[in-house]
């Protein structure tokens, strides 16, 4: 039940990006407490708590198949934004990076037909296509909001009303 070298070695990068999301998720719900946007804030709050889950599932994943855990050092994220906006294009451009990444993973696990590992990556596989989703509507409304106060007080409220994803 070995995991081949390279598959180890891409786990472990893939911990490090998703401890290094959930960090930069937290450091986007501090610039919002900063300015007042409770709801956009728990959005990023929640944001980094299901990166911080992803990453133990990696984890847990590499330990379950005889993998070393290497924990990598992972940079300090911005913190400081333009605008709602801003924070939210950073938020997608930062999903994008993670799908690229898992779909690196997922061609390793192919090449080495190590199926176990296709088939653990296919629930990131479809969560991404939800995160982008969910961030690209996000980025669509307050579009449509272009800087109104009011629209995106309104669209503050909305985001107070997230969930916390499902876990599988």
């Amino acid at each position: 039940m070995d995991i081949s070298t390279e598959l180890e070695k891409a786990i472990n990068e893939q911990i490090g990006i998703e401890f290094s999301a959930s960090y930069a998720y937290l450091s986007m719900a501090a610039y919002f407490e900063r300015n007042a946007f409770d709801g956009f804030a728990k959005w990023m709050h929640l944001q980094s708590e299901e990166e911080r889950l992803h990453a133990m599932k990696f984890y847990q994943y590499l330990i379950d198949r005889g993998g070393v855990a290497r924990i990598p050092s992972i940079p300090a994220p911005d913190w400081d934004f333009e605008s709602v906006i801003k924070v939210f294009e950073a938020s997608l451009e930062q999903e994008r990076d993670v799908t690229r990444h898992i779909y690196g993973l997922y061609k390793i696990a192919q090449d080495e037909s190590d199926f176990a590992t296709v088939s653990f990556l296919k629930w990131f596989v479809d969560e991404q296509v939800e995160e982008e989703k969910s961030v690209s509507d996000m980025i669509d409304k307050l579009k449509m909001a272009q800087g109104n106060l009011d629209s995106l007080l309104l669209l503050d409220r909305y985001a107070m009303e997230r969930k916390p994803e499902r876990q599988a």
